[in-house]
This record gives structure tokens, C-alpha cells and sequence, in this order.
């Protein structure tokens, strides 16, 4: 190994420092995304998971290396995991409408941004801006630094928390619930395959998949 490589590994651009003000950044972005009235939500999501996922290919440069076979594969599994992952979240939204006496409503409150774009806009924001400008920051560059600081497993842990607390100013227990499933799982697709890929085919493909092709409305 390198030293270049090993430089990447443990120690990425900026640290603790520049992680740990890029999370502050994601929370205050989110906080305004759902309890702040009015925040255009389209623009403001897409411009930060941008940026943050843009980020995270500066500070660790070789997150999407991988050679072409490795990443046809990364893809398969991809789209086998976001079929899986939709397949979960069938099952939860009907147990959620069913054991919630406020489950319908809230599942139709996760879905009322869409009154704000057009939904060919927003299929495509989420495919190819928000779906993996999401998991590049996320697993690529929360997880990534936290399982080299904590070790690979409570790196994941810890992730999946921030995850899911940044998810909580929506006030609505059924986004909090889906973000704890979807983080998990994509953050222990990461620890497995310790790549970015699977992840991001699989997240990029889910939310356009349950947002706009097959919602749960």
C-alpha cells in the first residue's frame, strides 16, 4: 500500500474538522427541509447533496475507482438490493397504515413535496443528483472515516444514528422509521462490500423507484 493510499484510508482531506462541519452542515440543511415552512425543497436538496457528495470525491479521491468488470457487478447488485430494499418497505407501508392510526396520513405527507416539481424533474434529480449525492456522503465519506476512526463496525453504527437523527425535525415517525431501514442497509451494504458502488446503484435507483415510478400512494 502506498503512502498516497494509506493518507486516504485513515487520514481524509480536512480530518475530523471538515467532517464533522460538513455533518453540522447536512443537519441544518435538513432541519430547514422539513420544519422550516416554505424552504423550496427540490432546489435545496439537489444543490446540497451536490455539494456534500462533490465533497466527499475531493476528500477521498479514489471513491469511485474500480475497474469495469468490478463495477458491472457493483451495478447487478445494485439493482437486485434496491429491488429487496422496495420489497421491505411494501411490506412496512401497509404494516404502518394498518398498526398507525395516523400511518396513511403520514406516508401522504412524506410524498407532498412532490406538488413542488414536476415529477420527470424529480425522478431525474433523485437518479442522478440526490440518490447518489446521498450515499457519497453518507457511506462514502461519513462511514468510510468514521469506520476507520471507531472500527468498521461501530463506524456503521454511529453513521446510521446521525443518519436517522437528521431525518427527526420532520416530526413524522414513519420517515424516521424508513430512514433507520434504508440507512442501515445501505450503510451495511457498505461495511460488506466496502465499496461505494452497491450502494449508490441501489440508493439511486430506490428512490426514484418509490418516490416517483411505484409510490406507496
Amino acid at each position: 500500500m502506498t503512502v498516497e493510499t494509506n493518507r486516504l484510508v485513515g487520514q481524509p482531506r480536512g480530518g475530523l474538522p471538515l467532517l464533522s462541519g460538513a455533518i453540522l452542515a447536512a443537519f441544518v440543511i435538513w432541519y430547514f427541509l422539513f420544519a422550516v415552512a416554505g424552504t423550496p425543497f427540490w432546489v435545496v436538496i439537489a444543490a446540497a447533496t451536490f455539494v456534500l457528495g462533490g465533497g466527499t470525491l475531493i476528500v477521498y479521491r479514489d471513491t469511485l475507482n474500480g475497474a469495469r468488470r468490478t463495477w458491472t457487478a457493483f451495478a447487478i447488485l445494485g439493482v437486485v438490493s434496491a429491488v429487496l430494499l422496495y420489497g421491505i418497505f411494501a411490506i412496512g407501508n401497509e404494516a404502518v397504515r394498518a398498526i398507525l392510526a395516523t400511518g396513511a396520513q403520514q406516508v401522504e405527507n412524506v410524498y407532498a413535496t412532490k406538488a413542488q416539481a414536476q415529477p420527470m424533474l424529480i425522478g431525474l434529480l433523485l437518479l442522478f443528483i440526490i440518490g447518489p449525492g446521498e450515499e457519497l456522503f453518507w457511506r462514502g465519506w461519513v462511514q468510510r472515516s468514521l469506520m476507520a476512526k471507531l472500527g468498521p463496525f461501530r463506524g456503521f453504527v454511529v453513521t446510521t444514528l446521525i443518519y436517522i437523527a437528521i431525518h427527526i425535525p420532520a416530526m413524522n415517525l414513519t420517515l424516521v422509521g424508513a430512514s433507520a431501514v434504508a440507512g442501515a442497509f445501505w450503510g451495511w451494504m457498505y461495511l460488506r462490500y466496502n465499496h461505494i458502488g452497491p450502494g449508490l446503484v441501489s440508493h439511486a435507483l430506490w428512490d426514484v423507484s418509490v418516490f416517483i415510478l411505484f409510490p406507496f400512494q
